[in-house]
């Protein structure tokens, strides 16, 4: 069993982890960074549109903070809202440093890209920065546990897939970075394996859990041969009032925008979602019907803000002119996840958390442009923070029985003996189809347990799970993270009784301030889950 030692671990190599790498480095610290896949690739910053929300002025500044609350419902922590905005613009222009072409306008910088995905520009420029400072790197490396000794998390416990083995990391400060859970979901717009992995790492190691509920979908053309485009909510919005009853249909023909107030208020995309969601749930389909067949392809363009919009939009133009086209809901961003604080710290000593995998900042419903923002802010405060706490620690010797303890787990599934076995991708598609059925964006409280009961029937079954090789034991360790956070995700979603941005419970169809502006925290106590609220003061702007 290979064991490592290092100031500073990091656990995932999108754009948050990346950025905390290089911040860390920076402060003189040496940094290990462990990916799953290979360095800035198969991550949710490599495949994003590349546009960040950002003012650089006091008024731009003020609009993104009071932007970002009322998307977000008043769910957000104001403190890492306020943070955002004000660090946006620096944050944001410092890229340029890191070789990436920006062009602003409106609130808005894009990265200037001579093809999509424009993120994926991002995500290389920032693993380049990572390896020339000096940040250690370890590819096809899945970590599956993290070791805890007294509240303070002292390093983590991996499988390297291409030795097939076991690696001890010892670490003054560790960062989980390792992305949201759409993966849960069937469809979805995330890279393979955004399983979750990392929420279920902080939570057994004893961080606490924030608003599981809210998982953001995106509106995507699912006809064969057609792109999917991620800007259908402003294309929408747009359009709304150059189509009669706007461009959104349902199979029956009845065009719905109407009916649930989004031809008199501005559509976003929780609000979007929702409408389509209830149409699909009432009529037991699964699409509904985009017709802009009423305009041209000029006037379709031209409907967008912003250049970047049109840009997507131009190639698409005739085709929207002249078809009908069948649009569903994909899991795109997951607003739960780690607690933090304003320093990125969870309640475990010396673990830190950034990017998709935390909650707190979104809300109840992201803003398109705050995800990319989000990572070089807050990496960047992560990576210092890490950083400095490692310069004034000193490294914890690693308890060999805890390590004895999880590997044997982890061997467990290995073992070729067992009497029944079951294929770890089975468990995972089991646990994705029942996520999907019963946890989209529209719930029901008889949909929720009864997801429960399936979820615990999956839970017997995995017990057998057996992997004959490196890529299904990465599966199976998947697989269980992907069990537990389903359940986490329905108990959420069970416990707010009430709708609020991308959560909608047609048993409780309405927002509540007065009882449910609040966060749901969830922890695990000796083995229990434990539910916890924090109330919120009032709509802060």
């Amino acid at each position: 069993m290979k064991q490592l030692s290092t100031d500073v671990l990091i656990i995932g190599s999108g754009g948050a982890g990346l950025r905390a790498a290089i911040e860390a480095r920076r402060q003189g610290v040496n940094v290990l960074l462990v990916s799953k896949g290979k360095l800035g690739l198969a991550n949710c910053t490599a495949i994003a549109g590349g546009v960040f929300r950002a003012s650089q002025n006091k008024k731009g500044i003020t609009e993104h903070f009071q932007e970002t609350l009322e998307a977000g419902r008043f769910l957000n922590n104001p403190n890492l809202v306020r943070t955002l905005a004000a660090d946006a613009w620096l944050a944001v222009k410092e890229t340029e440093k890191f070789g990436i072409e920006l062009s602003a306008e409106k609130g808005k910088v894009s990265i200037v890209a001579d093809k999509p995905p424009a993120g994926a520009n991002l995500s290389k420029a920032l693993g380049k920065c990572a390896l020339d400072f000096g940040v250690n790197v370890s590819e096809k490396t899945s970590a599956f546990d993290l070791l805890v000794e007294d509240n303070r998390c002292i390093g983590a416990l991996a499988f390297k897939k291409d030795v097939e083995g076991i690696i001890v990391i010892s670490a003054k400060s560790t960062v989980v970075a390792t992305g949201g859970y759409s993966g849960l979901y069937v469809r979805n717009d995330n890279p393979p394996r955004t399983t979750g992995d990392g929420v279920v790492l902080a939570f057994e190691a004893g961080a606490e859990l924030q608003d599981l509920e809210f998982v953001q979908f995106q509106q995507m053309f699912t006809d064969r041969g057609v792109p999917r485009m991620p800007v259908l909510d402003c294309l929408t919005e747009g359009t709304k009032n150059l189509v009669p009853g706007g461009p959104l249909m349902s199979k029956k023909g009845e065009r719905f925008l109407g009916k649930h107030g989004l031809l008199e208020n501005r559509i976003l995309r929780d609000n979007l979602t929702v409408s389509i969601e209830r149409e699909l749930y009432e009529e037991h389909e699964d699409s509904v019907l985009f017709d802009l067949t009423q305009l041209s392809p000029r006037e379709i363009v031209d409907a967008l803000n912003y250049d970047y919009q049109k840009h997507l939009v131009l190639p698409l133009g005739q085709i929207l002119s002249t078809r009908r086209l069948h649009l569903a809901s994909f899991a795109h961003y997951t607003m739960g996840g780690i607690k933090i604080n304003e320093k990125c710290e969870t309640r475990v000593d010396a673990l830190y958390a950034v990017g998709e995998v935390t909650s707190g900042i979104h809300g109840a419903n992201r803003v398109g442009g705050n995800a990319l923002t989000e990572i070089l802010v807050f990496g960047a405060i992560t990576g210092r923070q890490a950083a400095d706490h490692a310069k004034r620690t000193e490294s914890v010797a690693v308890n060999k029985e805890q390590i004895k303890e999880r590997t044997e787990k982890l061997q467990e599934i290995c073992d070729n003996s067992k009497p029944r076995k079951t294929r770890p991708l089975r468990i995972k598609a089991e646990v994705s189809t029942v996520v999907s059925e019963f946890c989209r964006p529209v719930r029901s409280e008889e949909g929720l347990k009864c997801a429960l009961e399936e979820l615990k029937r999956i839970e017997e079954r995995a017990s057998f799970m057996f992997a004959e090789n490196p890529d299904k034991l990465q599966d199976a360790i998947e697989a269980n993270s992907m069990l537990l956070l389903a359940k986490l995700v329905a108990n959420s979603a069970l416990t707010r009784k009430e709708s609020r941005g991308a959560h909608f419970r047609v048993d409780y169809p309405k927002s509540d301030d007065t009882d449910w502006l609040k966060n749901i925290i969830i922890s695990q106590q000796n083995g229990k889950t434990q539910i916890r609220y924090e109330h919120l003061i009032g709509k802060q702007i």
